[in-house]
């Protein structure tokens, strides 16, 4: 970290929790400086595969796979069947739907852990996985991380996500209400 860098996080980061700090700086050194700041949160837009990264000061708890702090959201132009929708919410509370928007955005105590979510939605999407399967593996997944196991599914996603909104947006074309009123 630069210099410039340290005394900006010194000077915006003060009294933020350990674990955000740490994701904080992670980030930096990842991606640079957040787009957008302020008390409450820093925000990064179109930094590695994601079309935002959001890190909150405010930690919230989550106890799948393990009790921990979800404290850095991310999210990616992905479209989601309405079929599918039930099974992500079922795998993992931390996944949030956008059909609208054609998003789906991801929280957890880092990005690694992100990346696996996201990976392992995918394959649920995909039909590779049911939500029994997923849940399974995910927990076999970060505890092969704990004990110093290889692990790619947490490395990068799998998949590659569309960069424009347009590609994956569900602007409810069809709506049934809209039909029905305007017989």
């Amino acid at each position: 970290m630069t210099p410039e860098t340290a005394a900006w996080v010194q000077k915006n980061l003060v009294g933020w929790p350990k674990m955000s700090l740490a994701v904080a700086a992670d980030l930096i050194t990842k991606y640079g400086l957040p787009q957008e700041s302020n008390s409450r949160q820093l925000t990064w837009y179109d930094n590695g595969p994601w079309k935002r990264t959001v890190l909150h000061r405010e930690e919230v708890p989550h106890n799948f796979p393990y009790p921990h702090e979800d404290v850095l959201e991310q999210t990616l132009n992905y479209k989601v069947p309405v079929a599918k929708v039930a099974d992500l919410v079922r795998y993992d509370g931390s996944l949030l739907i956008d059909r609208t928007r054609g998003e789906l955005t991801v929280h957890c105590n880092n990005e690694q852990s992100n990346i696996l979510t996201l990976n392992i939605a995918d394959d649920i999407v995909r039909d590779e996985r049911t939500v029994e399967q997923a849940l399974a593996y995910h927990a076999q997944v970060v505890r092969g991380v704990q004990i110093g196991e290889p692990e790619t599914y947490p490395v990068k996603l799998r998949f590659k996500a569309p960069r424009l909104a347009s590609d994956t947006a569900d602007p409810d074309d069809e709506a049934p209400l809209l039909k029905h009123l305007n017989q």
